[in-house]
């Protein structure tokens, strides 16, 4: 439930850029399937809204608003569930070219799973910086965690990629991990530039 305290304000902002978004992705169907708008510019259209959305998500989640409080109260349910059918439907185009498709995972789910993601890079980056580990089994179950959590979002392969690398070189002197500092600081820096290319490419950074 949405909590009292919430800044009115700062509310009405959201409902505006929420409202904004969800006609911008229901007009821009509509031209597209009028064939106003060709498919290139669809999708390009698209996946800039579709990053809006899922930044709107993080500062619902920051202002402690939950979306379905926030729908009933603007009355505005049905039309942002037409307007994520749309993104749904449109999976199809492959919009996984440096976008954010669906790959038979609902839209609603990406926010969670980028959530779960950044905190698989954060909890990495600092076990790494960890004195006293004597058993890597934990840096070596993290790195899974982490390429296991990039793997449910599509179109970050890329970045899966890069990490397994990284996860890779720590493997190949796993018995180095605890006892080498400079191994763990190149580990470190290694996964922190990657970790900024995936905020940059979803435009999450503040």
């Amino acid at each position: 439930m949405t909590e009292d305290n919430n800044n009115p304000e700062t509310e009405s902002k959201i409902e505006s850029e929420l409202f904004a978004l969800v006609k911008s992705i229901t007009n821009l169907n509509n031209k597209y399937q009028k064939g106003i708008v060709n498919q290139n510019f669809f999708k390009k259209a698209l996946k800039t809204t579709m990053n809006n959305i899922l930044k709107l998500n993080f500062t619902l989640k920051e202002n402690k608003l939950q979306l379905p409080d926030l729908l009933n109260r603007m009355d505005f349910t049905q039309d942002y569930n037409s307007a994520i059918e749309i993104i749904n439907r449109v999976s199809s185009l492959n919009l996984s070219d440096n976008s954010i498709a669906t790959n038979n995972r609902t839209f609603l789910e990406l926010p969670g799973i980028t959530s779960e993601i950044t905190t698989s890079f954060i909890t990495l980056m600092d076990a790494l910086t960890l004195d006293g580990l004597t058993k890597n089994d934990l840096i070596f179950n993290l790195f899974e965690e982490l390429t296991y959590n990039l793997g449910k979002f599509p179109g970050l392969d890329d970045i899966l990629s890069r990490v397994k690398s990284v996860q890779t070189n720590a493997l190949n002197h796993d018995d180095q991990i605890f006892s080498n500092t400079n191994l763990r600081e190149k580990l470190i820096e290694d996964l922190y530039q990657i970790f900024k290319e995936f905020q940059n490419k979803l435009s999450l950074k503040p």
